[in-house]
């Protein structure tokens, strides 16, 4: 038994829906996998060390069709086991979750908290958090599973000791901070519009401010009112983009959408950019970037065996020359990695990020 495994004090099966989803690389969506029609497939996917969909479409699609979008999930269990070392739930430690999903990170919070802590634990779709109270029910836990709004928290169980949420955030909401005591910890996946988020572990502050040090990449949902979208230019307005060349290397670019490398910094330089990557075959990647607000997008289409590639560039914004920008800041500030950038909310609500320590030389307000 690995380390992380040795976390997981509770069974992740107990929790996972009969029905489950999975990748469908026929229709680029998603596919139903029942546990009555294909048992084996199931427990395969149970046991794996990685995330399983366990709704698509905020529940509107019902199994045996094809799902567009995951809207509810139980996490990679490497993953739950590091955010929850992160977080470091003592015995008699109040917990708030947001984002209950099958129930069954709830219920290892409730198993570190134990009978003289609490967990109360929030989750915005009414069917997922009925089904997580059974399960927990089932298996022997009672923590207070709330449906609603999880970035508004729950002041009836303040203050907690402990806040985590298993959804990405670009803005960490004001409650969680207000009804966290001070010295207390709230560990999310934080990021930007731009890749992936970062595991974020904020101690929250006599002053009312909330501060610490970004980690490792990680792939979350968004929570539902702050989910990314993207543009999808008609053929006119693709006729009419201003089309120019970029001489950038194929390292370059890989740095550009790497979130171990440039990408993370992208995001903080350059505010409501959803980037998007696709794979057209082995020849040719599509790097996209998406403002939906202002109506702004850019194209890259690599081609293998090209050194010079096209970029197409709609609305007000010119997206690539911004994120081309923030690449070279990247390049200058000696090519910083994730692990180097920390975050301070301040109790105005200002997030602010800084490099290796905070009012150093290098930090900055974001803009969203």
């Amino acid at each position: 038994m690995t380390e992380w495994q040795e976390q997981l004090t509770v069974p992740r099966a107990p929790f996972i829906p009969a029905v489950v989803w999975v990748d469908d690389p026929a229709t680029s969506g998603f596919i139903s996998v029942s546990r009555g029609d294909d048992e084996t497939r199931w427990h395969e996917l149970v046991a794996a060390d990685e995330p399983i969909i366990t709704q698509v479409d905020d529940g509107r699609t019902a199994p045996g069709r094809t799902g567009l979008q995951p809207s509810s999930s139980c996490s990679q269990p490497s993953l739950v086991a590091a955010m929850l070392a992160a977080l470091d739930v003592r015995d008699g430690h109040r917990v708030m979750e947001i984002g209950t999903g099958t129930g069954w990170n709830a219920a290892l919070l409730s198993d570190r908290a134990g009978a003289r802590g609490r967990v109360v634990s929030i989750e915005v779709d009414p069917t997922v958090a009925d089904n997580a109270r059974t399960a927990l029910a089932d298996v022997g836990y009672a923590p207070l599973v709330m449906t609603g709004d999880g970035t508004k928290g729950y002041a009836g169980g303040a203050p907690y000791d402990r806040v985590i949420c298993t959804a990405s955030v670009r803005t960490i909401p004001r409650p969680w901070i207000d009804q966290t005591q001070p010295g207390g910890v709230i560990v999310v996946p934080w990021g930007t519009d731009y890749g992936n988020d970062a595991l974020t572990r904020l101690e929250v502050g006599e002053d009312g401010t909330a501060s610490g040090r970004c980690g490792m990449g990680l792939a979350f949902m968004r929570v539902r009112q702050q989910r990314r979208d993207f543009l999808e230019p008609a053929v006119d307005e693709l006729d009419a983009a201003e089309t120019t060349q970029t001489g950038r290397t194929g390292r370059e670019l890989f740095e550009m959408v790497a979130f171990t490398q440039a990408a993370f910094t992208i995001g903080l330089r350059v505010p409501s950019c959803y980037l998007t990557v696709e794979e057209i075959d082995d020849d040719h990647r599509r790097i996209e970037l998406h403002d939906v607000r202002s109506q702004s997008w850019a194209r890259v289409t690599l081609v293998r065996g090209h050194d010079s590639w096209t970029v197409r560039q709609i609305g007000p914004r010119r997206l690539w020359h911004e994120v081309d920008a923030a690449h070279t800041w990247w390049c200058d500030a000696g090519k910083p990695t994730p692990d180097r950038y920390g975050l301070t909310v301040t109790p105005d609500g200002t997030h602010e990020v800084w490099i290796d320590a905070p009012r150093n030389e290098r930090h900055w307000p974001l803009t969203f």
